[in-house]
């Protein structure tokens, strides 16, 4: 290996498929088969569609029909049932692709994802298909049409009423009937289960049940030459001791696909990924290729590695790595690149040891929220919106981000923002919710598992960000062992840098509904002693303008049909809302319209409940590791658990969260009890400092309705929680609210503020004996 020169070599060219004209239109459906008979072309009936219409890749087919209004939209009304007529039939999409390649080139044609089943054509040529939502597909195009100016690019996506059916044994049958009594949202043994579509399409508590089909996300050709880049893995781990602009070597491997046997220059080109940073350093090797594909492993060491830091800890410092294959060393007269494949990395180090995470190193307690796909109809998410609702978690003190299972994996942009954001990403593998039940246990089903976790780990591998691994959410590792088994061999074998979890919750993890599903006090958030409790939430009523952009004005209030349909639980609702009904809480005057003071009666409940759980969980700090509230966002207007809604308005949760979220919190750990005039009120004073780093010469003030009743110093040491102090005081007549303000000089650190008016009398707590037990079964 040696230092080399930076070269202006012209890069193999791409076509990008957002770039391209494309029009879509439908074909009676046809049974879908993952194998047709050679020389059976019966499956490209391309030229039976009726109406070509125009269409947006990456898109979906029911956004692309709402754009033309073909179809009434599906998150008013009954349009998501009136709209199912889309799956019972097959699409087409279609677009001209300019190649032309010159002898000795080559082109491949790369799918980021399809939704679901799918089959790719070239000038009528099949070339494969394809069942799965998340793993690329790589193609290559035979020279004879790919050297041919416009080629006709077709791609048949089957409607989901094709997608396979579960398929259960006796045995399975007469469980499924006797399990499926009580069963309202899923049924033992459904048809989701029979396929590693996003589970949420097929109807969720939060979600409607849009079973969509599409080209969702990004798509190319890439032309190179007789050698081509497949694939690129970059890690990069800083040298023990881990300091910031210490030594670090950064391994790659390359993937390589060659039409012979050939010598090849291998360029490398690493720099930091932002503008004006550091120049870049050159590496060259030379390499043997053999006909066929081939593995190569390179090390470049960099003697001056900036750390990516979560953004609390630092920057998040990001590089790019450029990888060229050249016939021969640049420079020489008869020099030409053959391929190109840049990809961007951090250095940083991460060790999970039980539910203790270590970044860099150092101790870093995980203060998160679960993370749900933007949009049910998955083309229409972008970086705009991931943007927006990832910088608003920032803003709140938010470290990292569950990717819940059932929705699957996002786009490659919203992985990209945690990494320039420095948010950590825990990934689940797409399984959710199976409870009575099990996966399919067939040869197909389980290839087709190990095909999806390979693609979806080679796809998030090189991003800094990525934490952990996880199997999926709320099914039993036991019952399922070799469906973990395949997952956990593909997160070793493909990336092998991180910890993989077999489920969610599993030992140590907790998802605590005994608030909520199980009827229980808020106070009983405080008996949770789990290391990690990566679900807990209450649902809120989104603002009075946000309903009224889905919910008809004859349905706005009282709730009816139309809040149910768009998932509202209105018993649960109203059980915990009551507590906050009264004018005084609400800040509703009384006789006022009924609506505005439910939705605030039923955002003040989900905020107290956040509180009251957060706090007691890092308070815990040591013991625990940290926390995922459920859930941030929501995929199409809904009365849910979201603290963002559809339409990017925050609850009162929110405000709550930008100080109980953010690395220092001050807190006060009192009984939950009706107060009133003349009580004392008695609670120990806690302050949790996440940062590595003490603080000296503070002071904690603490005042009731703007009354100081007490001030204290303290000095707080680096990765603690520390109970500082007690307080004692008698409740005066119209008490409000009690507020503590950390401050050191004039710089306010930290706030917290408790409205001693509410109470949670709740049912008996003997229900949430019940609804733990039954909990404990389902996930044994």
């Amino acid at each position: 290996m040696g230092i080399m020169t930076k070269q202006d070599l012209s890069a193999p060219r791409v076509i990008d498929f957002s770039a391209l004209d494309w029009l879509f239109g439908s074909v009676a459906q046809r049974q879908w088969r993952p194998h047709p008979p050679i020389e059976d072309n019966e499956d490209n009936d391309c030229d039976r569609v009726a109406e070509w219409l125009p269409a947006t890749v990456p898109g979906n087919v029911r956004s692309d029909l709402l754009a033309l209004d073909r179809i009434s939209d599906p998150y008013l009304d009954n349009g998501a049932e009136a709209s199912g007529w889309v799956e019972e039939v097959d699409w087409w999409y279609r677009t001209c692709l300019p190649l032309r390649i010159d002898p000795g080139q080559r082109a491949f044609l790369e799918l980021d994802g399809v939704d679901t089943l799918s089959a790719v054509y070239v000038d009528g040529r099949e070339l494969g298909r394809h069942d799965g939502m998340f793993s690329r597909q790589t193609l290559e195009i035979p020279a004879d049409l790919a050297q041919r100016a416009n080629v006709d690019l077709s791609i048949r996506v089957w409607g989901s009423n094709a997608l396979p059916a579960y398929q259960p044994g006796r045995r399975e049958r007469l469980w499924g009937r006797l399990a499926a009594i009580g069963q309202t949202t899923f049924q033992p043994f459904d048809d989701r289960l029979a396929t590693l579509k996003r589970p949420m399409s097929f109807g969720w508590d939060f979600a409607p049940r849009l079973r969509t089909m599409g080209i969702w996300d990004g798509g190319r050709v890439v032309i190179c030459g007789s050698a081509c880049i497949t694939d690129l893995h970059v890690y990069a781990e800083p040298t023990p001791p881990v300091v910031d602009g210490g030594p670090t070597r950064v391994m790659m491997w390359v993937n390589i696909d060659s039409i012979e046997a050939q010598p090849v220059v291998v360029a490398v080109d690493i720099e930091p990924a932002s503008s004006g940073s550091d120049p870049a350093q050159q590496f060259e090797f030379r390499l043997l290729l053999p006909a066929g594909k081939s593995k190569h492993r390179l090390a470049c060491d960099l003697p001056a590695a900036r750390l990516w830091q979560p953004w609390e800890r630092g920057t998040p410092h990001i590089y790019s790595a450029t990888v060229r294959l050249c016939t021969e060393a640049p420079g020489s007269h008869n020099s030409g690149p053959l391929a190109e494949r840049s990809v961007r990395f951090g250095v940083r180090s991460l060790k999970l040891d039980g539910w203790q995470m270590r970044v860099n190193g150092e101790p870093f307690f995980l203060r998160g929220v679960n993370w749900v796909p933007v949009d049910a109809l998955p083309g229409r998410a972008g970086r705009e919106r991931y943007e927006s609702l990832l910088r608003q978690a920032v803003e709140t003190g938010v470290n990292f981000v569950r990717v819940w299972g059932g929705g699957g994996r996002e786009k490659q942009a919203f992985y990209d923002l945690c990494d320039e954001l420095g948010l950590l990403v825990w990934q689940e593998f797409p399984v959710a919710c199976v409870f009575l039940d099990h996966l399919p246990r067939s040869a197909e089903y389980q290839r087709l598992l190990r095909q999806e976790a390979i693609g979806i780990v080679r796809a998030l591998r090189n991003h800094p960000s990525i934490a952990l691994w996880c199997g999926g959410n709320e099914f039993s590792a036991s019952r399922n062992r070799r469906a973990v088994e395949i997952m956990a061999e593909a997160a070793t074998a493909e990336d092998g840098q991180r910890s993989f979890v077999p489920a969610s919750p599993g030992p140590g993890d907790a998802h605590n509904w005994l608030v909520w599903h199980g009827l229980a006090p808020l106070a009983a958030y405080r008996q949770e002693k789990a290391p990690m409790v990566s679900e807990f939430g209450l649902q809120a009523v989104p603002a009075v303008e946000s309903l009224r952009r889905f919910l008809p004005d004859d349905d706005l209030w009282p709730p009816g049909m139309d809040w149910q349909r768009h998932n509202a639980d209105l018993p649960k609702l109203r059980r915990y809302a009551q507590w906050f009904a009264l004018s005084e809480v609400t800040g509703i005057e009384a006789g006022k319209d009924g609506l505005d003071a439910f939705v605030a009666a039923s955002q003040l409940a989900q905020a107290a409940g956040l509180q009251v759980m957060i706090e007691h969980v890092r308070r815990r700090k040591g013991e625990a590791g940290g926390l995922a509230l459920w859930q941030w966002n929501e995929p199409w207007p809904s009365i849910c658990w979201s603290v963002i809604d559809y339409f990017g308005r925050p609850k009162l949760a929110y405000e709550t969260l930008q100080q109980i979220m953010q690395p220092l919190l001050v807190s006060l750990e009192y009984p939950l009890k009706l107060y009133r005039a003349g009580d004392r009120l008695a609670g120990k004073l806690w302050v949790v400092n996440d940062s590595p780093y003490a603080l000296a010469g503070c002071t904690l003030t603490v005042l009731l309705d703007h009354v100081v009743v007490q001030r204290q110093r303290c000095d707080l040491p680096g990765n603690c929680a520390s109970r500082i102090g007690t307080l004692a005081v008698v409740l005066p007549a119209g008490f409000r609210r009690l507020t503590l303000e950390l401050r050191q000089g004039n710089s306010l650190l930290a706030g917290n503020v408790y409205d001693l008016r509410f109470h949670d009398g709740g049912p008996s707590p003997i229900l949430d004996r019940v609804h733990r037990r039954i909990v404990d079964v389902i996930l044994r």
